[in-house]
């Protein structure tokens, strides 16, 4: 799954020299018959690497959906909106997310096979009630719930408990309905191109960017977006 998604990368930006925002929509990924058979998808390969489309009319749309991503930004056997939408903040957003509290009761939000019809937005709902919480929760989980038909492996799943799920969700202001929309967000998002432009900023430093840098940093932005937001370039 690693493997999957570092080839989709590289051949996106790099090989065919794309759009960087275009990740986060992009049908076209990599697959081996081994990940097409928890994608659903037909690859003709018995053996290797295959160039595959994800159908139009499909759930999964850019990286945000590749299993790698998904079930690394879940809990062990199940999903969990906090942290996939803690992680998309933080890797494409470029936004710390601060760690809950020490003596925070996470009981309810955890407790989902003994209660039958329950969701994580239910769960997450109640868990929010905490004003200590409410304040990070707002950042991560109307993007995370947005990808809730996704399990804890990545697999797709139309219900959850054998509710039906509610996929709705935003980012920063914008309200938009599932994985398709969040991929659509996310591409036009601005921050996502500057993130990835202070991100290759310090790792060609060696540091973090100092403030008498960030003329430096919007001169930076405006040649990548000038290039098209090809990284290459």
């Amino acid at each position: 799954a690693q493997e999957q998604t570092l080839r989709t990368i590289v051949s996106h930006l790099v090989t065919d020299r794309g759009d960087y925002r275009d990740l986060f929509t992009t049908r076209t990924t990599w697959m081996t018959r081994s990940l097409g058979i928890l994608y659903r998808q037909p690859v003709a390969s018995r053996s290797g690497w295959e160039r595959v489309s994800y159908p139009d009319d499909g759930s999964r749309a850019g990286i945000l959906t590749d299993v790698s991503l998904l079930a690394l930004h879940s809990h062990p056997g199940r999903s969990s909106p906090t942290l996939r939408g803690r992680g998309l903040r933080e890797v494409f957003l470029c936004e710390k997310v601060p760690d809950p509290p020490a003596n925070v009761n996470f009981s309810i939000v955890q407790d989902a096979v003994n209660k039958p019809g329950s969701t994580a937005r239910i769960r997450l709902a109640e868990h929010a009630d905490n004003p200590v919480c409410a304040g990070c929760h707002k950042l991560t989980d109307p993007i995370g719930l947005t990808l809730e038909n996704f399990d804890g492996a990545g697999g797709f799943r139309a219900k959850e408990n054998g509710a039906e799920l509610d996929l709705s969700g935003g980012l920063d202001g914008k309200d938009f309905t599932g994985p398709r929309g969040l991929a659509k967000a996310m591409h036009d998002n601005p921050s996502v191109p500057s993130c990835l432009v202070e991100k290759l900023y310090r790792s060609a430093v060696g540091r973090d960017v100092a403030n008498t840098e960030e003329p430096f940093l919007e001169y930076l932005n405006g040649s990548f977006a000038a290039a098209g937001f090809r990284v290459p370039a």
